[in-house]
């Protein structure tokens, strides 16, 4: 699983370029400057550490089969899992337009996750009845993640606002990547304290990161355990709180904290630096 970078907006005055970038970006710099805009810096290069804590997955099929296509034991088994994820990006950014920027993401995932089971099983043979089985399994993984994204940005005097789309790619090491589409849209005013410029913002995230996880297993006799399990976040919708702090005409720092309001919570912490 891979998480959403913070977008940001169109840094405060105090950090704003007073003249075109020598790079020539962003387009339309120009037209944008005589209006009275305050642009960034076009660049940034940044890394971005979030934190997944308690977030509730739904395991709506569960498909299982020996040396051929799974079959559906959901009617026998009922799954549900708790992940915790830290993940870790490089995000590269640029300024294409003084509204819209654009990026990639590049980085590691870890995931923890106590998934449990509750099974029953019809008895064999002339005896009545089902077998129960109640267990939890924790499982541990890593993988790697990248994606690409782009961010729409707009203001009115001290007031702005972002909406943020990203598609990024996981390798877990199971038989298939996990994709997801990860959507945002904050509000937020900026301002400045203490002789620095920093913006605060409220903001909800659609975290669309249903997937099918497919693997196979090699068993001892020769024979191949292949399976597919269905999965969706019991909510998608992520609502979250941040302030970024221009700390110096290059240095910014995100920080974001989120929460899912069904146990799950989120931190973001972001230092970037523009060029």
């Amino acid at each position: 699983m891979a998480q959403q970078p913070v977008a940001e907006g169109p840094a405060p005055s105090a950090d704003a370029v007073p003249q075109k970038h020598p790079s020539g970006l962003p387009f339309m710099a120009d037209e944008a400057l005589k209006r009275g805009y305050e642009l960034p810096l076009p660049f940034g290069v940044g890394v971005i550490l979030t934190g997944l804590k308690d977030r509730q997955i739904d395991v709506t099929d569960l498909r299982v089969g020996v040396d051929g296509d799974p079959q559906s034991v959901s009617e026998f088994a009922t799954l549900g899992s708790s992940s915790n994820v830290f993940n870790a990006n490089l995000r590269f950014d640029t300024w294409i337009l003084p509204f819209l920027n654009v990026y990639a993401i590049i980085g590691y995932v870890h995931n923890e996750s106590d998934t449990s089971i509750h099974a029953e099983i019809p008895r064999l043979g002339p005896i009545p009845g089902t077998i129960v089985l109640d267990k939890t399994v924790d499982t541990s993984l890593d993988g790697v993640v990248g994606g690409l994204g782009t961010t729409v940005a707009a203001g009115y005097k001290s007031f702005f606002f972002v909406g943020d789309f990203n598609y990024v790619r996981s390798d877990m090491g199971f038989d298939d990547a996990f994709t997801a589409r990860i959507a945002s849209l904050r509000a937020g005013w900026q301002g400045k304290a203490w002789e620095r410029s920093f913006q605060v913002w409220l903001g909800v995230g659609s975290w669309d990161t249903a997937a099918t996880a497919t693997g196979h297993v090699d068993l001892d006799d020769g024979r191949t355990l292949k399976f597919a399990a269905d999965q969706e976040p019991h909510t998608k919708w992520i609502y979250d709180l941040g302030t970024n702090v221009m700390l110096s005409k290059r240095w910014q720092l995100i920080f974001d904290v989120g929460a899912d309001f069904n146990g799950g919570y989120t931190l973001v912490l972001g230092p970037t630096w523009r060029f």
